[in-house]
């Protein structure tokens, strides 16, 4: 079933904007059922009127959260070509709520800021279209990249479970993994990783993904599902 995101939800629930535009498009049938969220609870509910203004759809029932229960910002060294929308897809499907592109010193792409507002749009709508596909109830954002010095200060003063990502990281994943944590920050580095220098100045355990070098946006799909398979499928609570 579509899903589509909502300001608020009711027992009549009124579907407008962009929204509306994207079940047009769809087509979508009078008594078709479809899924909606406000970004805080995800429900089913069947249309009952769609027409140039507005859509209405009746509430069914409220469903189970699909949300991690813990919030994950995803700090990505920026790939060449078209390698960040596959990031920010998997990312979005694993559970990751925040992308956030870093400029490395071995990111070959040079992010030109004056030109950056059409392709954080682009990115924003992948990272929407995942949401939807994998029934998320928060919708996550894509920020604007970031230099590393800008990154390295939001880095150490974050408080949360931080796995940064290194081929020569030696930390124990399992032992950093052993409780849920509120938030979670992951770095993953981009072709060719983190340089030594900006491994040391993180000041964090650095881990490794195992013995094999993986591709950059291997890399990050990996981090994630270790995270998935650690924290939530050991049968905790997947309420946020």
């Amino acid at each position: 079933m579509q899903q589509f995101f909502v300001e608020e939800l009711s027992q009549e629930t009124v579907v407008t904007g962009e929204e509306l535009q994207h079940m047009q498009v769809l087509r979508l049938q009078i008594g078709e059922e479809i899924f909606l969220t406000d970004g805080t609870q995800l429900a089913k509910g069947k249309v009952l009127c769609l027409d140039k203004k507005e859509a209405r759809v009746e509430l069914l029932e409220y469903l189970q959260s699909t949300e991690p229960p813990y919030n994950i910002t995803l700090y990505q060294g920026l790939p060449k070509g078209e390698k960040m929308e596959v990031i920010i897809q998997k990312a979005v499907e694993l559970g990751v709520k925040r992308i956030v592109p870093v400029q490395t010193a071995r990111s070959v792409v040079k992010w030109d800021k004056e030109r950056s507002k059409n392709k954080i749009e682009r990115f924003n709508r992948v990272a929407l279209g995942a949401c939807k596909q994998s029934h998320r109830v928060v919708r996550p954002e894509v920020t604007e990249p970031i230099s590393f010095a800008e990154f390295l200060p939001e880095w150490q003063s974050f408080t949360g479970l931080k796995l940064a990502f290194w081929e020569e990281g030696n930390a124990s994943l399992p032992e950093a993994m052993q409780e849920i944590p509120k938030d979670v920050a992951i770095l993953i580095g981009p072709e060719g990783g983190l340089s030594k220098e900006e491994a040391i100045s993180l000041q964090s355990p650095l881990f490794t993904l195992g013995p094999r070098i993986l591709r950059t946006e291997t890399a990050s799909v990996a981090a994630l599902a270790m995270l998935l398979f650690a924290l939530e499928l050991k049968g905790e609570n997947h309420n946020p």
